[in-house]
């Protein structure tokens, strides 16, 4: 039996998206735009600060006691979030909505 790749449905189609079933096509679909301003920048730092921490190699017998190993499911948790900021920023009722209220703050400043 093989493995076939799963249908999750995170673009691909949806909403005129690119897909974004790996992080990879998460960070190109951030870089063309998709989105909100910084989030590709910002996915990448966070992943580097998850992914880019190292266990001293004279520590490696230890790695049970060092809280410096890649936490996987922060990893999982920060791809969806940002995949989840291309859909609402994709979403033509999402985006109403924001615009919406950032011009009801606007008029509630200037009424002030």
């Amino acid at each position: 039996m093989s493995a076939q790749p799963a249908e999750h449905g995170h673009g691909g189609g949806r909403l005129g998206l690119p897909p974004m079933d790996t992080v990879q096509e998460l960070r190109a679909a951030l870089r063309a735009g998709h989105g909100f301003p910084g989030d590709a920048e910002r996915l990448d730092a966070e992943l580097a600060e998850q992914l880019l921490r190292r266990v001293p190699v004279d520590r490696l017998d230890q790695v049970d006691q060092v809280p410096a190993v890649a936490d996987l499911v922060a990893v999982a948790e920060i791809v969806a979030a940002y995949r989840g900021r291309v859909l609402l920023a994709a979403d033509p009722e999402t985006s109403d909505a924001v615009d919406q209220a950032v011009a009801d703050l606007l008029a509630r400043q200037g009424a002030e």
